[in-house]
């Protein structure tokens, strides 16, 4: 679920936005930034969502009516302050000491961020089609500082920080031969689903976080002390929980008002552009990272970057085979489509002109569309002044040269 902190190491884990995964730094010292008057975090009674909200996940619709995919930091953090829940940012002693600490730092904080950024905007993007708060998104900050083969004290793993047994109660393997709660796609599909039990149970956003930190039992024990529902981080509601599940909730907070109002912080997000990671299965054959690789058109440490729970290579049977790989390494087969694309080409059309026309779809690369018309990844650049290098926008049509 999570790591546990002593309230010393709490101290310590500042400007690391990885905390629990790491060893505990001195505090930097405190950001002189001033701060406007903020609404004060509100007490909410923490009550199961309406009916509608408790249902089962609406499946996601198909990829052209999906929201294009993010491939920059632009998009990355515009779509996130959209899902972020209302007041963003909030006055309160522990929420702005919270705000301090991560901005005491900008560059650290920015170089940390963009390091993040690709599978960042995979997890925003499945926050987002869940349609629940963008705070949750936040959450691999806290708990692994995003990177996907964290392993913290006590036996918390992977991005999602995940102890074995609740890994196992939302179906991810965990075992010798292969532990799920390192793969980014399996973590980040068992977490979305532990937090929308939650949230059906709990409602808002902080009381899901605060049974998230510490488990929906003691969460449960601590209303039934207090004989009521109250919750709110700053006022250390519902009381008894441990220092860290209140700091939790005000580290969330604090983050999600940095990346809303970077400005005011003195703060710079990443605006660079990343290649979008796109879920693949591996075929049954495959299980190598360097065969995947080479049937993906990618490299081995890319592979293995994104995918910590298959270093050792893919087991052949009995674990899950999907893995993250860029959008620019394409499948070999039929077999190893995207998930998120059905693999069949976009329609060809024509211009005015004459000249041939593709329209991008979702999973389209150059390397793709060069393969379907005959041509070469250089004549589609130079024909359309593109960058090879960078990931294409979806909807855009190219001229396709003879």
């Amino acid at each position: 679920m999570t790591c546990r902190f002593s309230a010393v190491a709490l101290a310590l884990v500042l400007v690391n936005l990885g905390g629990c995964a790491t060893a505990p730094r001195p505090a930097p010292p405190v950001s002189t930034v001033e701060e406007p008057e903020e609404p004060v975090e509100p007490i909410i009674v923490a009550r199961a969502p309406p009916p509608a909200a408790v249902l089962p996940p609406t499946p996601p619709p198909a990829a052209e009516a999906r929201p294009a995919r993010i491939a920059d930091g632009v998009a990355l953090f515009e779509r996130l302050g959209a899902i972020l829940s209302e007041p963003v940012c909030v006055r309160g002693d522990h929420n702005r000491q919270w705000r301090r600490r991560y901005a005491a730092d900008p560059h650290a904080f920015e170089r940390q961020l963009r390091n993040a950024l690709p599978l960042m905007a995979y997890v925003v993007e499945a926050v987002e089609a869940r349609g629940l708060p963008g705070e949750f998104a936040l959450i691999p900050i806290i708990e692994s500082g995003y990177r996907p083969e964290a392993r913290g004290p006590g036996g918390p793993t992977g991005l999602w920080q995940m102890i074995g047994s609740t890994a196992r109660n939302h179906g991810v393997p965990v075992g010798r031969g292969y532990d799920g709660r390192l793969s980014p796609v399996d973590a980040t599909d068992a977490a979305l689903d532990y937090l929308t039990v939650l949230r059906a149970e709990f409602g808002d956003w902080r009381a899901t976080a605060m049974a998230y930190n510490a488990g929906e039992g003691r969460i449960r024990r601590a209303f039934a002390r207090d004989g009521s529902r109250r919750v709110s981080g700053e006022r250390r509601l519902p009381a008894g929980l441990p220092n860290v599940t209140y700091a939790y909730v005000a580290k969330l907070h604090a983050l999600a008002c940095l990346v809303a109002e970077p400005d005011r912080h003195g703060l710079t997000l990443p605006t660079d552009a990343f290649i979008p990671l796109d879920v693949r299965r591996a075929p049954a054959s495959i299980t190598r990272l360097d065969a995947a690789a080479q049937a993906w058109g990618t490299s081995s440490a890319t592979l293995a970057r994104w995918n910590p729970a298959y270093r050792n290579g893919i087991p052949p049977s009995g674990a899950p085979r999907r893995l993250l790989v860029p959008m620019t390494a394409m499948p070999a087969t039929a077999s190893t489509a995207s998930d998120r694309n059905d693999g069949a080409p976009a329609p060809a059309s024509t211009a005015a002109d004459g000249a041939r026309q593709h329209v991008v779809r979702s999973g389209d690369t150059l390397w793709r569309i060069a393969r379907r018309y005959g041509t070469t990844v250089r004549a589609i650049a130079t024909e359309n002044g593109l960058d090879a290098g960078r990931p294409l926008r979806i909807g855009r049509r190219l001229r396709i040269p003879d």
